[in-house]
């Protein structure tokens, strides 16, 4: 579980062990989307996001990211 997000071409996965702790998918919402629990921060879909991107697969036809949230200044 976890979130994809574009960046541009680039397709980016940013899975659940790289969502701050503090936030939770809820799927009761409309739409789902991942929220803080103390707070009305929440990640939806179509809401633009600062992602730090982990780890890039380059091949012939298209590249792929892994991204986190678990840094300084992109979720807080």
């Amino acid at each position: 579980m976890g979130i994809f997000c574009k960046i541009g071409p680039l397709t980016c996965f940013i899975s659940r062990h790289s969502i701050p702790r503090d936030m939770e998918y809820d799927q009761s919402a409309n739409p789902p989307c991942y929220k803080k629990k103390e707070d009305d921060l929440m990640i939806q879909p179509e809401d633009s996001i600062r992602v730090k991107i982990a780890g890039l697969q380059v091949d012939a036809k298209e590249f792929f990211a892994v991204g986190t949230l678990m840094d300084d200044y992109l979720v807080s």
